[in-house]
């Protein structure tokens, strides 16, 4: 009798999760690493352990952490490759991925450890945390992200060792889907790896669900950029069909300006890169007939969209650039047209390298909006401040 009861938990434990992975797969999933059981968060995402994904490693609470889900974690003390499989994913459509890390000194060595991660056996990204985040505050974490269409039914999130000494770890996944015509310049097999992603006079990081496909945007203002001014739209509501990746609407109700400026500092690395820049805008003010603003955006030289930029009050431009080479010596420089009278502006940025590169042969960028017509393992990463913007 108690074999007979085992077996039909077993087979009802297979169900559920079979079941799980049929109704996340349609929206994504988020993996808390190193837990058992299911929760539901403050934002209403439905977290679940990481057992039936992952075979190997160690699981561990991290003390005095309260913080959901960074206060448990997966570490890997053996192996040179271990994975998380069968990630529940649609197939052929634009995901995006994130693993967050949160090393916290859990494992009491004080040296915070580098290791790859490499996303569905093609897009590798490395991890080099710094002594920061030995002290790092719940509010603070280490993430890597790339945007990739999955080929199957599921995917792998794999941590690879890169020194003998140093045990990869991982805290957890997310999964998002995102809509057709989001990232369409994305080429097949290609990965965008994240490198930057800010919202420019935002005060606090805007994630889900001010942003319903779970990007986190970093926020940036004039106490960055000395001599710039943040604005605030007094338009209503903000219309972002214009923009086909679906920048954030709290996103574009803020923004920087001024009088022509440089740039830099776009968090690449020293060697040249083949990246993927989309940049967005939206007029924060309702202008008279006789004021214009318009300005052009350059990206070494190389200009981004095919035309000045003129953004639309109470609506969302987005201008776009790839197949082009760039470094962390690279630099943006924003630069009024003779006919504009107010300084140029920007609302939003992102920057990416792009894993299996395959030349479009364009050497230059798109642009979508209202207001003008007409393979090599690639590397990464991102700490933010986890503190929400309302």
């Amino acid at each position: 009798m108690e074999s007979g009861l085992l077996l039909l938990a077993f087979i009802s434990t297979l169900v559920t999760v079979h079941q799980f992975h049929i109704i996340q797969a349609q929206e994504g999933i988020s993996i808390d690493c190193g837990t058992t059981g299911s929760y539901v968060d403050s934002n209403n995402v439905t977290w679940v352990g990481d057992k039936g994904f992952v075979t190997t490693g160690e699981s561990i609470n991290i003390t005095d952490v309260v913080k959901k889900p960074i206060n448990t974690l997966r570490y890997f003390p053996t192996g040179q490759t271990n994975c998380y499989t069968n990630i529940p994913a649609t197939k052929g459509r634009t995901t995006l991925v994130r693993t967050k890390f949160y090393y916290k000194n859990y494992d009491e060595n004080y040296s915070p450890p580098s290791f790859d991660v490499v996303y569905d056996g093609k897009h590798r990204d490395s991890i080099a945390m710094t002594v920061d985040s030995l002290f790092s505050d719940e509010e603070t974490f280490h993430y890597s992200e790339v945007i990739f269409a999955p080929a199957n039914e599921n995917i792998s999130v794999c941590l690879v060792r890169t020194s003998p000494s140093d045990n990869p770890f991982i805290s957890s996944i997310e999964v998002y889907s995102f809509d057709d015509g989001m990232y369409k310049d994305l080429g097949p097999e290609e990965g965008f790896i994240l490198y930057k992603r800010n919202a420019y006079g935002a005060t606090k990081l805007i994630s889900y669900p001010l942003d319903p496909y779970g990007r986190l945007w970093s926020p940036k203002g004039s106490q960055d950029y000395p001599g710039l001014i943040d604005l605030t739209t007094s338009a209503p509501s903000i219309d972002i069909t214009g923009a086909l990746n679906k920048p954030p609407e709290i996103v574009m109700t803020k923004a920087m300006s001024g009088d022509g400026f440089i740039m830099s500092g776009l968090n690449l690395p020293s060697t040249l890169l083949p990246v993927y820049l989309a940049l967005y805008f939206s007029e924060p003010q309702s202008l008279g007939r006789t004021q214009k603003r318009s300005f052009t955006v350059f990206l070494d030289g190389m200009q981004v969209g095919s035309h000045p930029i003129v953004p639309v009050f109470g609506k969302a431009t987005q201008v776009v650039l790839r197949d082009i080479m760039a470094s962390s010596e690279s630099q943006l420089v924003f630069k009024s047209t003779d006919d504009s009278g107010l300084p140029t502006i920007i609302s939003g940025l992102e920057v990416y390298s792009i894993s299996n590169y395959k030349d479009h042969g364009s050497g230059g960028g798109g642009q979508s909006g209202n207001s003008n017509k007409g393979t090599s393992p690639l590397f990464g990463q991102e700490t933010v401040s986890d503190k929400i913007d309302s």
